[in-house]
């Protein structure tokens, strides 16, 4: 540098200290300090584009992570709240992943980090020393009652076109808390290539949020099983195939109807059993149900019918308010439907059939219960949940509303009500006793060890455990007494059993609070 005639070598240090501060303040916009990397190692471009999130357990205090590297030794995660973040990880957390297998020269890494506050943003970043991805950010669940996610139906074709459409979504919906995908994520499941073209325009956005999948008939393979960490409270043998979980006040349970199949074949009796017990653990106030066949078809489908008989009536009585499903490349929202006729709106269950990807199938009949069907359109849906009200709004690719509806749930107040209704038998007549509760009078010629059942509906629901008592009567006074107890806004049955004579009378009727407590009465829900 050649010093400036006339100017005394004190002013020519000014100088030159004012002009790298000008071209400091000029350049300053181009340093992100927020994203910038420490100098502890570069970005490995790669990684970023393997990372997905899912939730294998509680989504309030934990996040899982899977990725693909070709590093064997790539197989960490650091982490620290997202508040005040300034590019350095030297205070992080750290968890070193599992190293599931590897597939076309790379390695399968998944990482669950626990312990997070619910409702809290987090960064992190995956890899190791030296060598890692761009930091992402997370969010942990909250526990209110007003969010919104993603559904898509089926992906399976044009990732490029799925991948633009994914990106814009996110963009126009930047509160969306995770996406639920209803199957058929690619064509050809046992495809390598395949995958890696789904995961490429998947991470951009399911790095920040958690994909929850289910499996379709074109994706239920190994590599599907492998990719992705879902929890593992299915049935014993269907852990991830069968599970759930919950976000604030949804429980959401996703099914394989690869699985689904009839009484008497396979483990139908087990998978049916867990279905009702899942549901009758959760005190959620919505639940929706994902998995890839659908029940109630555009186009007639041999599955559907089986669906209808065998799966229908225990999602009915489980209280499913919402089923998502794909498969049949249309958009498609049928009325609300129970034992197979059309409700009021906010009665039965509504049944959405999503296509995103770009394999499109035509129109089908203009079933009765249908209420709104489009073909040729990629298409996506946002479903929001606010307190009482879930809304539901369908868009193109471009963004545009072709779809909307709304349920809005009854607050339960007053009393808890319920019908109980004796089964009609030829070995008793059904009447009402003096105090208006259903009896069951036997009948002449009738004797010996005799069951008795009741059918069980709520009128007005009632949170938790009820008891259905069977009283045993001979000449009014009481002989025996059963109790059945069961969250019967669930379970719709309830049996006992008695040694009767003719003339006998057994009664029943539901109650709540049933103790051994002395000075305590329960309440009659009935």
């Amino acid at each position: 540098m050649s010093f400036i005639p006339g100017i005394k070598p004190i002013a020519r240090k000014i100088i030159i200290c004012l002009t790298f501060l000008v071209l400091l303040i000029a350049f300053s916009p181009i340093i992100n300090t927020s994203l910038a990397e420490p100098s502890t190692g570069s970005l490995d471009s790669s990684l970023s584009e393997h990372i997905i999130l899912t939730w294998a357990e509680d989504p309030r205090t934990t996040q899982t992570i899977t990725w693909k590297a070709e590093d064997m030794n790539q197989d960490r995660v650091q982490y620290q709240p997202a508040a005040g973040f300034n590019g350095s990880f030297d205070s992080a957390w750290e968890v070193i992943a599992a190293k599931t297998g590897s597939d076309d020269g790379h390695y399968h890494f998944e990482a669950t980090i626990r312990g997070l506050t619910p409702g809290t943003g987090y960064v992190y970043r995956i890899g190791k020393e030296g060598s890692w991805s761009a930091p992402v950010t997370f969010t942990s669940a909250a526990a209110g009652d007003n969010f919104s996610f993603l559904y898509m139906g089926d992906v399976q074709e044009g990732f490029d076109s799925w991948g633009e459409m994914l990106e814009k979504v996110y963009k126009d919906h930047p509160g969306l808390k995770f996406g639920l995908l209803g199957g058929d994520l690619v064509d050809n499941g046992s495809s390598i290539e395949e995958w890696q073209q789904f995961f490429t325009v998947a991470s951009p956005v399911f790095n920040q949020i958690p994909l929850m999948p289910a499996a379709g008939n074109h994706d239920n393979t190994e590599l599907f099983w492998s990719a992705f960490a879902l929890p593992r409270n299915g049935p014993e043998g269907y852990e991830e195939k069968f599970y759930s979980f919950d976000y604030g006040n949804c429980h959401i349970t996703v099914l394989n109807s690869n699985f689904m199949g009839a009484p008497g074949i396979g483990d139908y009796d087990k998978l049916i059993n867990w279905l009702q017990n899942d549901f009758k653990d959760s005190e959620q106030r919505w639940k929706l149900v994902v998995f890839h066949h659908p029940p109630y078809p555009v186009v007639y489908d041999w599955r559907a019918e089986h669906l209808q008989n065998n799966w229908v009536p225990f999602l009915e009585q489980c209280g499913a308010d919402m089923v998502l499903v794909g498969h049949q490349h249309v958009y498609m929202r049928t009325k609300p439907l129970l034992d197979g006729a059309i409700q009021a709106d906010g009665e039965g269950i509504v049944y959405i059939m999503g296509n995103a990807g770009t394999k499109h199938y035509g129109p089908g009949p203009d079933y009765d219960y249908i209420a709104k069907q489009l073909a040729y359109v990629s298409n996506y849906q946002i479903i929001n949940i606010d307190g009482d009200t879930l809304t539901l709004t369908a868009k193109d690719a471009g963004g545009n509303v072709i779809d909307s509806y709304e349920i809005v749930k009854q607050p339960v107040t007053g009393n808890p009500v319920y019908m109980v209704t004796p089964v009609a038998d030829p070995a008793y007549q059904i009447e009402s006793a003096n105090d208006g509760i259903k009896a069951m009078s036997i009948n002449s010629g009738v004797s010996g060890m005799k069951y008795f059942g009741v059918q069980v509906g709520p009128v007005k629901a009632h949170a938790g455990v009820e008891t259905v008592v069977f009283s045993h009567l001979r000449d009014g006074f009481q002989l025996g007494i059963n109790a059945t107890k069961a969250d019967f806004d669930v379970v719709d049955t309830a049996q006992a059993g008695f040694n009767v004579q003719p003339g006998d009378m057994v009664k029943a009727y539901m109650v709540d609070d049933l103790t051994n407590a002395v000075d305590h009465n329960p309440t009659i829900l009935q």
